[in-house]
């Protein structure tokens, strides 16, 4: 078989099409970021109000969470069917988002050995897969996000009991929940445009 040589411009326009293409895909996955988010965002804000009328374990709420797990990794799985070409950032960020997953699992088994507040490690994590992915895929919400997680992991530190709460909310908001209707706004437009 013989090997065609391509032109500088070739490469560049095949390159540009491949990092289109691993956006199209992330933006398909907008669902997953305010699937996460909302569903976080709610479980926060309903341990917040329960532990407001002192109710006792509070925390049970989060036991929602295997169940979004489980609507993830469907979705996750049928979306990667309609996938034709894999890509080097689209993997890049399928990494990143499973380790962060697997982070998030092991969080609830280090905390109480270490006698620490989880809290601001699950802003941490976030504010790295929001901000990582963000930059892959140039999209300046996510890396906002990102950022504004960073700072809110620092100002938790003087914050007290529940109150910490409304911060992690805040960060869900900032880093999952706009983002994700700003990527899934984007991709509707261009999915309007190329039709």
């Amino acid at each position: 078989m013989e090997e065609k040589n391509i032109t500088e411009q070739e490469s560049l326009a095949i390159i540009q099409e491949m990092m289109n293409r691993t956006k199209e895909q992330l933006f398909d996955s907008s669902n997953l970021f305010l699937l996460w988010g909302i569903a976080a965002f709610i479980c926060t804000i309903t341990q917040y109000f329960l532990i407001k009328a002192n109710v006792q374990d509070s925390e049970a709420v989060w036991i929602a969470m295997p169940i979004i797990a489980i609507i993830h990794i469907y979705v996750v799985v049928k979306e990667s069917k309609k996938i034709k070409i894999k890509t080097f950032d689209g993997n890049a960020i399928s990494a990143l988002w499973t380790a962060i997953g697997f982070a998030f699992c092991c969080i609830p088994f280090i905390a109480p050995s270490a006698k620490a507040n989880i809290i601001p490690f699950i802003i941490l994590l976030y504010g790295i897969g929001t901000y990582v992915t963000g930059k892959i895929i140039e999209f300046k919400p996510l890396i906002f996000g990102g950022i504004s997680c960073f700072v809110l992991v620092i100002c938790i530190t003087f914050i007290e009991n529940e109150s910490r709460l409304l911060i992690l909310a805040f960060a869900l908001l900032v880093s999952y929940i706009i983002p994700g209707i700003l990527l899934k706004r984007q991709f509707s437009k261009q999915q309007n445009i190329t039709r």
